[in-house]
């Protein structure tokens, strides 16, 4: 179009000439081809007939060869998905605008109690889509999941929107199984739930019933024992000595089983504070002083620092300490039982606390935190205790950040050191 612009142009402009216009033009002349208008309308003519010839055998055919070809592509495209849907051992469904099923594959029949579907309309097999505008959903080549159930079964289906192909594609895949292990498990947690509510209930109660007789066992016997003393004999000083001795036992194991269940729980509720640790070593120190002069042993405490606070929970800091005290006293039967504070390089605090006890061998040390184990088992082990004090002791020191150390040899001892990062 743009040449044939060109050409109209140049002949106005030789028409134009002064020759031309002068009016002495012969009809001779006129018509031979050194006449501007007649030379320029034979090259347009021969011009619109070489894009003529173009346009016809050239861009008419490419361009139904394209149309060709992209329906061909198309088609290919189709039977492709027909085909992979075929092979689907899961159900697929093919689906136009107006919700009318155009193909099924075999696992998609075996829905359907009445042999074919096609034709008939998506939602007589799979009720949720009604909840859908699929025309949208083809239109817009929105992809949507969602869960139905079907003949008892369970299924997860995707639909998905073709806009090229002006339909959309369902597929299906049976989640029976992975609906009741999901239900099984959602009751399994309930029951768990229901067991930890009921089993904190009977710790709470069973502690109330166990410890308020105990207090007043320890404190008449207590009282008792200064009421009598220098008057009885030694044998019935000792039998005052045992009495309050197994109820600190006694409400130590009901402690460790309660702290443990709150912890295992994750009930148990920190509240950090300034703490002086040294003042929580003393006096577990103080409450030791009976037992460790009945056991003939030597405790040497030794403070080197002058800054004993840290950043914790005061309880859960009594309880790290009074485990580490109890396990180094009662493990050691001869020698002594060293307890000291300090700072180290880091100016980070620490307690470490070392005995020259029965130690521990490499096997029990790596189960050592595991709650209710002992080196030695069964009812002739030579030591008491329930076998929580190191797993307590392992879960408070997380709950303070706080670091352990543990270095023990068989039959030599052991040297267990916290570390305070805070």
């Amino acid at each position: 179009m743009f040449i044939c612009y060109f050409i109209l142009l140049q002949t106005l402009r030789l028409a134009s000439d002064s020759s031309f216009s002068s009016g002495k033009m012969s009809s001779e002349s006129f018509f031979s081809l050194n006449n501007p208008l007649i030379s320029t309308s034979l090259i347009l003519v021969s011009v619109l007939a070489v894009l003529f010839i173009i346009h016809k055998y050239v861009i008419l055919p490419m361009r139904r060869r394209f149309q060709t070809e992209k329906k061909e592509l198309k088609d290919q495209h189709t039977r492709l998905m027909a085909a992979f849907a075929e092979l689907d051992p899961e159900p697929v469904f093919r689906f136009d605008s107006e919700g009318v099923i155009l193909m099924a594959n075999e696992a998609g029949l075996n829905l359907s109690k009445n042999g074919s579907l096609l034709g008939k309309e998506l939602n007589s097999i799979i009720p949720e889509v009604v909840k859908f505008d699929l025309g949208k959903c083809i239109q817009d080549g929105e992809q949507l999941d969602f869960i139905s159930y079907i003949n008892k079964k369970c299924f997860r289906f995707t639909m998905k929107g073709i806009p090229d192909l002006r339909i959309g594609q369902i597929y299906g895949s049976n989640i029976t199984e992975l609906k009741e292990t999901e239900e099984k498990l959602t009751f399994a947690l309930k029951t768990a739930e229901e067991s930890e509510k009921t089993k904190s209930f009977f710790l709470a109660q069973i502690s109330h019933e166990i410890r308020s007789p105990l207090t007043a066992i320890m404190g008449y016997n207590s009282l008792i024992k200064e009421e009598v003393s220098g008057k009885v004999n030694k044998d019935l000083e000792y039998a005052f000595d045992s009495i309050d001795y197994s109820s600190r036992r006694l409400k130590r194991t009901i402690d460790q089983i309660l702290n443990m269940s709150l912890l295992q729980s994750g009930k148990y509720e920190v509240h950090f504070e300034s703490v002086d640790v040294a003042s929580i070593i003393e006096d577990i120190i103080s409450e030791y002083k009976l037992e460790i002069r009945q056991r003939k042993i030597d405790l040497n405490y030794s403070n080197i620092t002058d800054n004993v606070l840290t950043k914790a929970d005061r309880y859960s800091l009594i309880q790290i300490f009074s485990n580490i005290i109890d396990n180094a006293i009662k493990y050691t039967q001869k020698g002594a039982v060293e307890i000291i504070i300090g700072r180290d390089q880091l100016k980070r605090l620490f307690v470490t606390v070392t005995d020259t006890g029965i130690g521990m061998s490499e096997e029990y040390i790596k189960n050592l935190f595991v709650p209710f184990t002992q080196e030695a088992t069964g009812y002739n082990r030579p030591y008491e205790g329930s076998g929580l004090g190191m797993a307590l002791i392992k879960r408070f020191s997380d709950l303070n950040k706080a670091k352990i150390k543990l270095q023990s040899e068989k039959n030599k001892g052991t040297s267990l050191q916290i570390i305070f990062d805070i």
